[in-house]
């Protein structure tokens, strides 16, 4: 009697229940083992070798997936505490990437961008929260870097507007034709932390905006929010 494989007696064992994805586990590849261990012949010393090179890639199999266990499970603990440390924004002003910001009480959040280079005019368009046209600022010349400009919260009529979220585009040129390319900002004090979609949001004037696009972190009531 000759040791057989593990090819050999897979036909000879009991179907193994393989993983959804198709692929064997350890405990498959423990069925086939057993399996061949019954057919092997134990007075045949000289023939061992190849199941206890088996044995060692169970052990090696084994040992794989338990460190793709551990790493699962740190994975969850990282998320768990990225989501708790996440609720320290709530009340701080943050500065993100993107066109929203807000109007409360009548006071409209700063409107902040940067420019690439100088620019000899500017113009700022906001839209309200349905993309209705409202206004729009002409914010003269800038320099390089980043800018701010405070709106009076006045829409085209001089009508003053309700309050919300809003957002504004921005087109910057020189006299020579030349675009200057911008780059339009979020600011706002954080209200909550939302998880639904499975990742970190932070809530900004009625809006999610994720921590992911958060550049500037600041003490709600600082110099930089006035």
């Amino acid at each position: 009697m000759t040791v057989m494989s593990v090819s050999d007696v897979y036909s000879q064992a009991s179907t193994p229940k393989t993983q959804e994805n198709g692929v064997m586990g350890k405990d498959d590849f423990l069925t086939l083992l057993v399996a061949q261990l019954k057919h092997q012949d134990p007075l045949n010393p000289s023939e061992s070798t190849e199941f206890t090179a088996q044995l060692a890639q169970f052990s090696s199999l084994e040992q794989l997936q338990n460190i793709g266990s551990t790493l699962s499970g740190f994975e969850v603990y990282q998320s768990t505490l990225n989501n708790i440390q996440s609720s320290g924004f709530i009340g701080k002003t943050v500065t993100a990437t993107g066109s929203l910001f807000g109007v409360n009480g009548g006071n409209p959040d700063p409107i902040r961008f940067d420019l690439t280079h100088a620019a000899d005019s500017v113009y700022l368009q906001i839209y309200d929260n349905y993309g209705s046209f409202v206004t729009d600022i002409q914010a003269g010349s800038r320099a390089a870097g980043e800018q701010q400009v405070q709106w009076d919260g006045r829409d085209a009529n001089g009508t003053t507007v309700a309050d919300g979220p809003y957002t504004f585009t921005i087109m910057a040129m020189n006299t020579d034709g030349s675009i200057v390319s911008a780059n339009s900002y979020t600011t706002g004090v954080v209200t909550g932390v939302d998880y639904k979609t499975g990742a970190t949001n932070l809530l900004i004037n009625d809006h999610e905006v994720p921590i992911s696009s958060v550049i500037r972190i600041e003490e709600t009531g600082t110099p930089a929010d006035s």
